[in-house]
């Protein structure tokens, strides 16, 4: 609701009748009332005449009889505002001090004295603007704020007005409101634009308030954005979405019969994010790379620990012709020399000695090779993934990750494993033998894309 503030300004005191030559003398500014609506520097001005009281106090000049005759009197109030009237010379934001001017229509008064025993007395009539209330200061931009919405840089802004704003008139226009990213400036308007501060003033006038600013620009900040690189993953996020992941990896271990868990352990991340903006897979996927140690189930088929048996046979009869040829070779040695002096037996003998030590020695390191290949034989060790797709940041703490939606290792089983996993033997594993199998099939999942990694090569 508008308080209406109101002061009567001007009203001055009735005229003295002043008869001549038998005529009335009415001085038209004694009728004269101006009123002021609105505070100090925005107020307005607005006047009323009292023709009718001007004729109740001249009833003989206007020749009526009884000051109870209302329709003779109604009838010559009609003829003086006919011809007699006039206006302010300034009406709208006025403040104390002000000086404003009634000016009077005198061209038609000669019709009036002609036709009524009365003499005009038409000046026009100066006013001082006094005692104007004062507005109440307040800056508007105290009481909004600017929310967010989407994610960088399509994020929108919207305005949100307190709801002890001080006037009825709450309206702000943010520019731009849209496509907006962390660090971009915003403009926001008291009103649709800054040409609106005259009509926002004088409505918060009505109400007793003056704003003190139209116009004031804020810095985008909190918004939420795609990842592009490592770095800019929190590392309450990242701890996160390990955790996460290794929570889905303990349900589907739950699932296994053939194998058991011995340890998973993360090895890195792998960053990738699209070279078209526009990639139909999304803006980016960190993908969580796990190496798996489990045992080595009933029915599992090591490929390579074939090839390192096979190897292992091919040395040991290699070792064993060389021994062989080697004890020949001192044979016949000795055969040829034995008629040769004692020392140079003693020199031969000493030497095979030493050969008989060299492969002590051997027998003991293959015999320490095969204590390692042994415990080698008991485990077995894959690569799993999970990834998360349209990272954040900053997180958004209300979602079990940071991120639009996660990818596991998927495959088909049906005349034949074909996706992310591989059969070995009769057993099943979700992943990829190596390291290297999983990079390939993550470029396929995530094409035409840029890789961040801080997986260490070894």
């Amino acid at each position: 609701m508008k308080k209406s503030i109101m002061k009567a300004m001007a009203v001055l005191p009735l005229a003295a009748v002043l008869v001549s030559c038998g005529r009335a003398t009415i001085d038209p500014n004694d009728y004269l009332e101006v009123k002021y609506d609105g505070l100090d520097t925005a107020a307005r001005a607005s006047f009323t005449v009292d023709y009718e009281q001007m004729v109740k106090d001249n009833l003989k000049a206007f020749g009526i009889k009884d000051e109870d005759d209302d329709h003779d009197i109604e009838r010559a109030a009609s003829k003086l505002q006919k011809y007699l009237g006039g206006e302010l010379d300034k009406t709208k934001q006025l403040s104390n001090g002000d000086t404003i001017t009634f000016e009077w229509d005198d061209d038609k008064v000669e019709k009036l004295e002609k036709k009524y025993k009365i003499k005009l007395k038409v000046e026009d009539k100066s006013i001082i603007v006094k005692d104007l209330e004062e507005a109440k200061e307040f800056d508007p931009f105290e009481y909004i704020t600017l929310e967010y919405s989407g994610v960088g840089p399509d994020a929108y802004a919207k305005i949100k007005v307190d709801s002890d704003f001080p006037v009825s008139y709450n309206y702000f226009k943010a520019t731009p409101s849209s496509g907006l990213s962390n660090g971009d400036k915003v403009k926001v308007t008291f009103g649709s634009s800054s040409s609106d501060s005259d009509y926002i003033k004088e409505e918060c006038f009505e109400e007793g308030y003056l704003p003190t600013l139209f116009e004031k620009e804020f810095k985008v900040d909190g918004v939420q954005s795609y990842i592009s690189k490592i770095d800019d993953v929190e590392k309450a996020s990242y701890d996160r979405m390990d955790k996460y992941a290794r929570n889905e990896f303990d349900k589907l271990v739950k699932t296994w019969e053939k194998k058991k868990l011995q340890d998973i352990e993360l090895v890195g991340v792998n960053l990738y994010t699209p070279k078209d903006k526009n990639a139909y897979w999304g803006k980016n996927a960190l993908c969580f790379v796990y190496k798996v140690t489990t045992n080595k189930p009933e029915g599992f088929k090591d490929d390579k620990e074939e090839e390192k048996a096979t190897e292992a046979a091919t040395e040991a009869k290699t070792e064993a012709a060389t021994e062989a040829a080697a004890e020949a070779e001192t044979t016949a040695a000795n055969a040829e020399e034995a008629a040769k002096a004692e020392d140079a037996k003693t020199t031969t003998t000493t030497a095979k000695d030493d050969k008989k030590s060299e492969t002590t020695t051997t027998t003991a390191k293959a015999d320490d090779k095969k204590d390692d290949k042994k415990t080698d034989k008991d485990t077995y060790e894959y690569y799993y993934f999970t990834s998360f797709v349209n990272v954040l940041t900053p997180d958004n703490k209300d979602k079990d990750y940071p991120a639009s939606n996660v990818q596991k290792p998927e495959y088909f089983n049906f005349f034949g494993v074909s996706g992310d996993a591989f059969v070995n033997g009769n057993v099943l594993f979700e992943g990829f033998e190596t390291l290297d199998d999983l990079n390939k099939a993550m470029e396929s999942k995530y094409p035409s894309s840029k890789c961040e990694t801080n997986i260490k090569k070894k």
